[in-house]
């Protein structure tokens, strides 16, 4: 009976985001098949999302989620044109076939319900959402999380179909991107994520905050490490994999480089510095003089506003004065910074920040810095461990941990299928054992070898899992099944000699049956 009120709830809440959706698709001038692929995509999940809450623990709510596509079709899409690729072929490549056209508020998109979903989210993205003073960093980082986040929307609808979950690589638009963005939502929280990419202000700067919540949660030379392997991440997936982008790269790296050859001069550097110094000071002079002279105001207020466009024209000789004054404050500012580089230390930590950049700007191995990544997550993770104090904390890092270890590395193996990574994830899923044992959250029976076993399975719920051990023809069979059913819904085979055989068949009574959680 209760079964059937709940089916009967669903149902209600559904029928009215269908209307929602319908009485906005009404104002808009929407061919039929665009709006019947946008209902099937908000009835796929209204089915898969109740799983997907569960596998990520930390998500939106299902209305958040919902209203946010709704809102994002009302606000921001006036057109949306649904294209047949030429070939089949063409159909089942990974690279999306679609073009956003933000300022005419414009999809052009393949027909296919995840692209589609993927666009909507990309055409809600904001330009601009990190406040650094390298405008290269801030387009880097800007592009890093929007796409993981655009990536991370279409997930409900791409891994999940209400009753299994299949992670499929090849439809995963950047396997890289969505791989850091997962690092940093586990890390430092969805919550934290959506304000940054939502936050349209401009005046909190998300990406020093992102600095400090990692220093707090963590450590300092966690935030360190952390913040630079990601921007020099980010850098080489840019590189690779945008034209536009790995040309800007490679100016700067020219510029760069050309610094640090100034720099290594130091007595052509010092004289530069020096007439830079008197160009400066011949400019903030040169604003004395008409600010002492009410005719060269004046002169002055005519040239300015005949090279103005209109819109800019300066309205009245006191709002000259002020902006007169400002340009003087601003070289007074530059000529302190340039007094400030013939210090010798200041000197010295220029030349270093130079190649600081350099080296974050190289060419380098992706993948490797990937996996250099990974392991600065999985410190951070370890000190996540440690600092659980409740049941649900540690159920949410065990789940937590499970998503993790099946978020693909690269287009042939999954995180825990990484020979690089083998030790430390030992390591984490040892501590995570031996404290959610303590704690009585998990059964007295587990053993490190069967536990292991438990981040590598699609079993939706947990909490639900019952575990049998046994042998047969040499090898030790583990049977995980769900709600207590007698037949199992998955099954790992491990070779005796990989394990210690003593251990794994303590206390388990006749049946070496139990489950998961105490």
């Amino acid at each position: 009976m209760q079964k059937r009120k709940e089916n009967f709830l669903e149902k209600i809440v559904k029928k009215d985001y269908d209307n929602e959706l319908e009485k906005i698709l009404e104002t808009k001038k929407f061919e039929e098949n665009v709006k019947n692929i946008l209902l099937e995509i908000l009835y796929k999940i209204e089915i898969s999302y109740k799983d997907y809450e569960k596998v990520k623990r930390d998500t939106e709510t299902k209305e958040e989620y919902i209203t946010k596509i709704i809102k994002t079709i009302e606000k921001e899409i006036e057109e949306i044109e649904l294209i047949i690729p030429i070939s089949q072929e063409k159909a089942k490549t990974k690279k999306a076939i679609f073009i956003i056209d933000k300022e005419n508020k414009k999809i052009i998109c393949s027909p296919i319900e995840r692209e589609l979903l993927y666009a909507i989210s990309k055409i809600s993205k904001q330009n601009q959402i990190v406040k650094e003073e390298d405008p290269l960093i801030n387009d880097i980082i800007t592009n890093a999380i929007n796409e993981g986040n655009s990536i991370n929307m279409v997930e409900p609808l791409r891994d999940f179909n209400g009753w299994s979950w299949l992670i499929t690589k090849k439809e995963i638009d950047n396997l890289s991107y969505n791989l850091i963005y997962q690092n940093l939502r586990i890390l430092i929280g969805n919550d934290f994520l959506l304000k940054w990419i939502e936050n349209k202000e401009y005046i909190i700067n998300y990406y020093e905050l992102l600095k400090s919540e990692i220093e707090e949660k963590y450590t300092k030379e966690i935030e360190d490490k952390l913040i630079y392997k990601l921007e020099e991440l980010c850098v080489l997936i840019e590189r690779k994999t945008n034209p536009e982008m790995r040309q800007k790269i490679k100016d700067k790296i020219e510029e760069v480089k050309t610094n640090l050859e100034k720099i290594e001069d130091k007595r052509t550097y010092v004289e530069d510095i020096i007439n830079e110094r008197k160009n400066i000071k011949s400019k903030m002079k040169e604003i004395d003089k008409i600010l002492a002279d009410k005719i060269k105001i004046e002169n002055e207020f005519k040239i300015r506003n005949e090279i103005l466009p209109l819109e800019e024209r300066i309205f009245s000789i006191k709002a000259l004065v002020q902006i007169l004054n400002d340009e003087k404050e601003q070289l007074k500012k530059e000529y302190e910074e340039k007094t400030d580089l013939l210090n010798p230390n200041i000197f010295i930590e220029k030349k270093e920040q130079e190649e600081k950049k350099y080296e974050l700007l190289e060419n380098k191995d992706i993948e490797k810095t990937l996996v250099q990544f990974q392991e600065i997550f999985l410190e951070a993770f370890l000190i996540k461990i440690e600092k659980a104090e409740t049941k649900e904390e540690m159920v949410n890092l065990i789940y937590n941990f499970r998503y993790y270890q099946l978020l693909p590395f690269n287009e042939n193996k999954n995180i825990y299928e990484s020979i690089e990574l083998k030790d430390k994830i030992k390591e984490v899923e040892e501590k995570m054992l031996k404290k959610a044992i303590k704690n009585k959250i998990i059964n007295e029976n587990m053993e490190s070898t069967i536990f292991h076993y438990i981040f590598i399975t699609k079993i939706i719920n947990l909490e639900e899992i019952y575990i049998q051990v046994k042998e047969e023809n040499n090898k030790i069979i583990i049977e995980f099944s769900e709600n207590g059913n007698e037949q199992y819904d998955e099954k790992f085979e491990i070779d005796k000699e990989e394990i210690n055989e003593d251990n794994i068949f303590r206390s388990y009574k006749d049946s070496n049956r139990f489950k998961l959680f105490s």
